[in-house]
C-alpha cells in the first residue's frame, strides 16, 4: 500500500488548525500540527511533510523566519511552503515569495480551497512512488 503524503500545519489559532486539519484529513492526507515557530522544526523532523502551511504571525519564531530557515536546510528546502495571514499587505506577498514561499494566502479562506492549492502542487494524498 502506498504511503500517504503528510501536510504540516503551523498556526497558533486552534480554529485554523482544526479547520485545515479536518479538510486535509477528509481529502486523505496525513496531518501533523504545530502551534509555534519553534515546534515546527521538531515536527518537520518527525513527519517529513510534502507541504508546510505556516501562519506568518506566531509566537517564538514567525512564519517568515521559519520559511527562511526551511529553505536554507538541505533536507527541507523542496517542501511546498505556504505562508498564511489575515494581515498581508500587497507588497509583503512579493517579499514572502522572495524568501521562499511557494504560495501566500490571506485569511480567512475556505479550507477546501487551501487543500486544492496544496494538492495541485504535491499531488494526491497517496503516491505509488512514495516521493
Amino acid at each position: 500500500m502506498a504511503a500517504r503524503k503528510t501536510v504540516l500545519i503551523v498556526d497558533d489559532s486552534a480554529a485554523v488548525l482544526d479547520a485545515l486539519s479536518g479538510a486535509f484529513e477528509e481529502a486523505g492526507y496525513e496531518v501533523a500540527t504545530a502551534v509555534d515557530g519553534e515546534e515546527v522544526f521538531r515536527k518537520l523532523a518527525q513527519a517529513n511533510p510534502a507541504a508546510l502551511l505556516l501562519d506568518v504571525y506566531m509566537p517564538k519564531l514567525n512564519g517568515a523566519d521559519v520559511c527562511r530557515l526551511v529553505r536554507a536546510h538541505p533536507h527541507w528546502r523542496r517542501i511546498f511552503l505556504v505562508l498564511m495571514s489575515g494581515r498581508i499587505a500587497e507588497k509583503e506577498i512579493e517579499t514572502y515569495r522572495r524568501i521562499g514561499a511557494d504560495e501566500v494566502l490571506r485569511k480567512p479562506f475556505e479550507p477546501d480551497l487551501v487543500v486544492g492549492c496544496v494538492a495541485k502542487a504535491i499531488g494526491p494524498p497517496a503516491s505509488a512512488s512514495d516521493g
